[in-house]
């Protein structure tokens, strides 16, 4: 931990493949940008490094480029080496090698990390530059896909990153955001000056559950289990958090990819998704929006340097929304109707999304109604501000505003936007405003 004398600053831990090579980029670091999203886009991170001596463009990234292409691994029976995380919700990373000891963070499914040792059950690894242990019960020797002794394991460049917020508030305690797993996705050189951009996704564009199209039937499937079906053939871990779990008796994936496919029926039945640290997240929105607020912003508190607050009436805002379904076998039709907290029947004003879709019952009918008229409305309202650094300052998070006139209310965090450079640490979130009443 920061010494309470010591003046608050960020440092920031950066891995290629499970090499630190923090110290080696700080003479050249520009900026380094974690954008952390809500749903449906990928995170990223982003490395600015200044390149005037051609350092990184003409060996740095020949050689990084040159040893991913041709990473071998091998399984044998010494305890330090390269291993992967295998626990599907993501591994504690502690101060000391029991579970009475603090948490540090946490490891991304399929995180590739360097162990020095391991000793009654605890593994030992560096974590944010400093001595750190994690259960050698959920890690593996050599990468996720090797097959045995000796086998080579050819994958794209894994890069992850730590911000490390020391002594901020002046009483000793570093605080800990920790990025995830990202693949390399594009390097880019530019000048003058000579700047190179290495960019890294969470889900990269030839990613195979993102570019492989496939044609299927699903037959007698829950929600759930057609995530988890896609997130085990893509060597990802699978995370749903949420109540409404639709069923399929049968259900057909055209000429489509896995995550796009997976994607329409998230958006169908009124659930988020998201991929992030090697995991495809599917949750309700709804319970994110009602936790209490983590954060307040009262205009002219000190608490922010920027900010833009904007409403955007777009042409598809509607009043109302029905959700309808005539059963081909019974002749039976099933409906439900959702409408704005503020409706007014008698408005010159009033739209109906109408929306056709297989329900069972006018319950399930009437929850459709509600989520598809929330997932058309939502950015109504929405806000930009930027803070100094804060790692609490998430993705899905929602927060008070106050002293803003029409604008007050409760707000989520759509994304978060986390940069490092010579200026210091800034985080910028854009939030929408929750929409409540339906």
């Amino acid at each position: 931990m920061s010494s309470k004398d010591q003046s608050r600053r960020t440092t920031a831990e950066v891995v290629f493949d499970g090499t630190d090579i923090s110290r080696s980029i700080l003479p050249y670091l520009l900026s380094l940008t974690y954008t952390d999203n809500e749903e449906d886009e990928a995170d990223d991170l982003q490395i600015k490094l200044q390149d005037r001596d051609n350092i990184w463009l003409e060996k740095w990234l020949n050689d990084a480029m040159d040893a991913a292409a041709s990473t071998t691994s091998t399984t044998g029976n010494t305890a330090g080496g390269t291993y992967s995380v295998t626990a599907n919700s993501g591994l504690n990373v502690r101060s000391g090698p029991g579970t009475s000891y603090s948490i540090l963070g946490a490891l991304a499914y399929g995180s590739s990390i360097t162990v020095s040792d391991v000793e009654n059950g605890w593994a030992t690894i560096s974590y944010s530059g400093k001595t750190a242990y994690v259960s050698a019960s959920y890690i593996k020797q050599g990468g996720k896909d090797s097959s045995g002794s000796g086998s080579a394991v050819t994958s794209a460049l894994k890069i992850s990153a730590v911000y490390v917020r020391e002594n901020w508030n002046g009483d000793g305690v570093d605080k800990v955001l920790d990025c995830g797993q990202f693949e390399l996705d594009t390097v880019k050189a530019s000048g003058s000056p000579a700047t190179i951009t290495i960019k890294a996704t969470s889900l990269p564009f030839n990613a195979q559950i993102r570019q492989t199209k496939k044609t299927k039937a699903w037959e007698s499937y829950k929600l759930s289990g057609i995530a988890r079906g896609m997130a085990a053939e893509n060597g990802m871990a699978c995370l749903y958090e949420s109540a409404n779990d639709p069923y399929y008796e049968r259900v057909e994936q055209f000429q489509t990819s896995d995550i796009g496919f997976l994607s329409q029926l998230c958006h169908d039945a009124g659930i988020s998704l998201k991929i992030t640290n090697n995991i495809v997240v599917l949750f309700d929105q709804v319970e994110y929006e009602k936790k209490n607020p983590s954060f307040t912003v009262k205009r002219g508190d000190g608490s922010y340097t920027k900010y833009d607050l904007s409403v955007g009436k777009a042409d598809s805002e509607y009043t109302s929304c029905r959700v309808r379904y005539a059963n081909p076998n019974t002749g039976s039709v099933i409906e439900g109707i959702a409408y704005v907290e503020d409706y007014k029947e008698d408005s010159d004003d009033n739209q109906q999304l109408e929306v056709t879709a297989a329900v069972s019952s006018i319950a399930e009918a009437q929850a459709l109604a509600e989520k598809r008229l929330r997932l058309h409305n939502k950015y109504s309202k929405t806000a930009t501000f930027t803070f100094p650094g804060d790692p609490d300052k998430i993705a899905g998070v929602t927060a008070v505003l106050i002293g803003w006139g029409s604008f007050d209310g409760k707000y989520i965090i759509k994304q978060s936007k986390h940069t490092l450079n010579h200026s210091g640490y800034t985080t910028q979130v854009s939030m929408r405003c929750v929409l409540e009443g339906y």
